[in-house]
């Protein structure tokens, strides 16, 4: 059965709040009916609607992919409206083709939405409720907790820090919904043979669904299940907000994380491994995120521990977690920045273990500086050492812990010692600076997390 006019203006209808709207198009069926149904929802529309374009991604993945993206221009010109074509120009990988290939996809997207003058911009893709049944079928596979089970969301941000919106309106339509639209309209659409090619992940997938779909499995249910696990998602966001609030979490310049043990051990296992992981990946630096089980071992024993009134000594993810009757505190591994050595010529900008900005700004002579007549200044791990022989430069009390300490971003000029920004707070008044002018650290985490 088609989709409906009604049922496709419900669904299009979420796209009015944005100035412009780009339609991501490849030539299959399911993007020729978010075309066709948000062309004709525009024209129905009572309301000021967003302009719209198409753009489709070639991939150069298949020889005839370029006709295919032209076609699509074709039936774009027919219903007019603007049509570009966005080429995947990089060396193609051998091995992990289709997460290179969506990565690609939608960085061209973004990239091409952002061009756009206008308040809003958003990026409307086709997937389908079956899209959504599979993708939760593969993070089951995969052992997923609930943000991965949640599934694909109506709307989400295209990337991180991109002003974009992703935009997903037919989520609720089956596959066979949108091939009868745009068969009834008599619309010409391509398959992509990769469809069914079982080298890939998804595609066994889409066949194993429809052996569970015999069993009464349908594509249906488990999207249900999708979006009821997306609320019960939002539910927890609410409530893990509602945890951090109590934990008293501090960030200690950087230099290492506390929060009130009491308030932690209260909290639901949940939310104390949602906390735990959030700052193991702020404190990490570079190291491999830990997997979902070992956070859930770390919870466990801290919980022990505490009810216990004793002290852990952990190791995770590049960070170290220091659990005592009070508090709990979490740092940089120093042992895993062995290799974060980088130099740093004036004017210089670079990152430091994921963590740092760093900026070399001082001209040869500045007052303050120690790095001489230097051209190149080293940036590496404080160290144990270093960090002794600048501690009569500080503040017996209220000292960050020494471990942490030693992991930080320190500047030298060959073997002299130049700064140590982030202890800068904790220096005794008078003493010589810490953070002499020119010698610049920004830490690039900006959110609780």
């Amino acid at each position: 059965m088609p989709v409906t006019d009604v049922e496709a203006d419900a669904a299009v209808e979420r796209l009015a709040r944005f100035g412009h709207v780009v339609l991501a198009v490849s030539g299959g069926p399911d993007s020729m009916a978010l075309m066709v149904l948000a062309a004709e929802w525009r024209a129905r529309s009572k309301s000021p609607a967003p302009s719209i374009s198409i753009a489709t991604v070639d991939h150069g993945l298949r020889p005839q992919s370029r006709f295919e993206a032209e076609q699509v221009g074709a039936a774009a010109r027919r219903l007019d409206l603007p049509h570009a074509i966005l080429t995947w120009e990089d060396v193609k990988p051998r091995t992990g083709v289709p997460m290179a290939a969506r990565e690609a996809r939608y960085r061209l997207l973004d990239e091409h939405a952002r061009g756009f003058a206008a308040d809003s911009v958003a990026v409307a893709t086709a997937h389908h409720l079956d899209d959504q049944a599979e993708t939760f079928a593969m993070r089951l596979q995969r052992g997923a907790g609930i943000d991965g089970l949640s599934g694909m969301r109506t709307e989400r941000p295209i990337a991180e820090t991109s002003p974009v919106t992703l935009v997903r309106p037919l989520l609720g339509f089956g596959k066979a919904r949108l091939v009868a639209t745009v068969a009834a309209r008599g619309i010409a659409y391509v398959e992509d043979p990769t469809n069914m090619d079982d080298r890939y992940e998804r595609t066994r997938v889409r066949s194993a669904l429809s052996n569970f779909h015999d069993a009464g499995l349908s594509p249906q249910a488990l999207a249900t299940s999708a979006r009821r696990l997306g609320d019960a998602r939002d539910a927890l966001v609410y409530a893990e907000e509602r945890f951090i609030a109590s934990l008293a979490l501090s960030f200690g310049n950087e230099i290492f994380a506390t929060l009130d043990r009491r308030a932690f051990d209260d909290g639901p296992a949940y939310l104390r491994q949602k906390v735990l992981a959030g700052l193991i990946a702020r404190y990490g630096g570079d190291s491999p995120e830990p997997r979902l089980s070992e956070i859930e071992v770390l919870a466990a024993q801290l919980q022990r521990n505490g009810k216990a009134a004793t002290t852990i000594g952990a190791t995770l993810g590049g960070a170290m977690i220091s659990g005592g009757p009070r508090f709990i505190r979490i740092w940089r591994e120093a042992g895993r920045l062995d290799q974060t050595a980088i130099e740093l010529r004036r004017g210089d900008v670079r990152v430091w273990d994921s963590r740092f900005v760093l900026r070399w700004s001082a001209k040869t002579g500045d007052r303050g500086s120690q790095a001489g007549g230097a051209s190149v200044i080293t940036v590496k791990p404080l160290g144990p050492a270093a960090y002794r022989a600048i501690l009569p430069r500080l503040r017996e009390r209220m000292l960050p812990p020494a471990r942490a300490s030693a992991a930080l971003p320190s500047f030298w000029a060959g073997e002299q010692f130049v700064a140590a920004p982030s202890l800068a707070p904790f220096a005794l008044a008078g003493a010589e600076p810490l953070d002499p002018a020119g010698f610049n650290l920004t830490p690039l985490a900006t959110s609780t997390f």
